[in-house]
C-alpha cells in the first residue's frame, strides 16, 4: 500500500464519488436546492438572504438586512418556504451582533467552535419550529436564480459588514493524501487550511479495504502535514453512521452535537489540537 500527497488532486473526483456512494447507503437520495430571497420596499432592496437546502436542513448563507424588522421578514419567508420540507434552519457566524439579532427572532445557539490564536470562535445557531412570523408589509421575492442588480447590492453590503466587523479574506490551502494499491485508489483524505486551522471535509476508504488501518494512516499523514505548516488545530464534522468513534480514538473531541442532521441521525463537530 502506498500513501502519497495528491498535490494535483488527481484522485479528488474518485474520493468524492466513493464518499457519496457510502452516504447514500444510509441516507438515500436527498433533495437539494439553492434559493434567493430579496426584500424590496418601494423598489429599493432592503435585505437579502441566499439559502441552501441540503441533508434536510436550510443553511443561511449570504445575507444583509437594513434592520431587525427586515431580518424577521426575510427569515419568516424562508421559514414559510421550507416549513413542510426541512427539519430546521441553521447558520454559522463569528459576529456577536449577528448572533444577538438571530436570537431575537427565535434562533437558539446550538454550539460554539473553539478559537485558535488566529481565528475567532463561531456560533452555530438553529431554529427548528419554523414559527417565525412577521407583520411587515415589505415584499419578499423568492427566486431560484440570482437577480443581478440585487446581487451586486448584496455583495457590496456584505463587504461593508465584513469591513465594519474586521472580517477580511483569509488565504486557503487545500491538502490531500491518497492510499493506492498499486495504482488503484482505495482511500483518501482532504483538508483545507485557513490561517492556523485545518478543516477535514472528506475521508473515505474503499469498502473492500476497510479494517486494514488505511483510514488511520491517512489521518496520520494529513496531521503530519498540518504540523509542518504550523496548524494549531484540526476541525471536522461527522455523522453517527460515519466515523465518530474512529475520530475519538485518534484524539478528536466532540465540541457539539446536532440532532437530525440529516434526518434520523446525529452529527458531531469535533476538534483536535495538534
Amino acid at each position: 500500500m502506498r500513501y502519497i500527497e495528491d498535490e494535483n488532486f488527481k484522485y479528488k473526483d474518485e474520493l468524492i464519488k466513493e464518499l457519496r456512494t457510502y452516504n447514500l447507503k444510509h441516507t438515500g437520495e436527498k433533495d437539494s436546492s439553492t434559493e434567493y430571497f430579496y426584500a424590496v420596499d418601494s423598489g429599493k432592496l432592503v435585505g437579502s438572504v441566499y439559502t441552501n437546502y441540503s441533508w434536510d436542513w436550510v443553511s443561511i448563507g449570504s445575507i444583509f438586512y437594513e434592520n431587525i424588522d427586515v431580518l424577521k421578514k426575510l427569515i419568516s419567508e424562508v421559514s414559510h418556504y421550507y416549513k413542510n420540507k426541512a427539519i430546521g434552519m441553521k447558520l454559522y457566524t463569528e459576529v456577536e451582533s449577528r448572533v444577538e439579532d438571530f436570537k431575537s427572532i427565535g434562533f437558539d445557539i446550538g454550539g460554539i467552535t473553539e478559537i485558535t490564536p488566529r481565528i475567532n470562535r463561531y456560533s452555530y445557531l438553529k431554529n427548528i419550529d419554523f414559527d417565525i412570523k412577521s407583520n411587515s408589509q415589505t415584499e419578499v421575492i423568492v427566486m431560484t436564480e440570482k437577480i443581478d442588480k440585487y446581487n451586486s447590492i448584496l455583495l457590496n453590503r456584505i463587504e461593508r459588514f465584513n469591513r465594519d466587523n474586521n472580517i477580511y479574506p483569509m488565504e486557503e490551502r487545500n491538502i490531500m493524501f491518497v492510499a493506492l494499491d498499486y495504482d488503484k485508489f482505495v482511500g483518501g483524505v482532504h483538508g483545507t487550511i485557513t490561517e492556523d486551522s485545518m478543516y477535514i471535509g472528506w475521508l473515505v476508504v474503499d469498502e473492500e479495504y476497510k479494517g486494514n488501518g488505511i483510514g488511520k494512516n491517512l489521518m496520520c499523514k494529513i496531521e503530519e502535514k498540518a504540523k509542518e505548516l504550523n496548524v494549531y488545530s484540526i476541525n471536522l464534522g461527522t455523522v453517527e453512521f460515519q466515523a465518530v468513534k474512529f475520530y475519538e480514538k485518534l484524539g478528536y473531541k466532540i465540541v457539539f452535537v446536532k440532532e437530525n442532521d440529516p434526518r434520523g441521525y446525529k452529527s458531531y463537530s469535533m476538534v483536535k489540537k495538534i
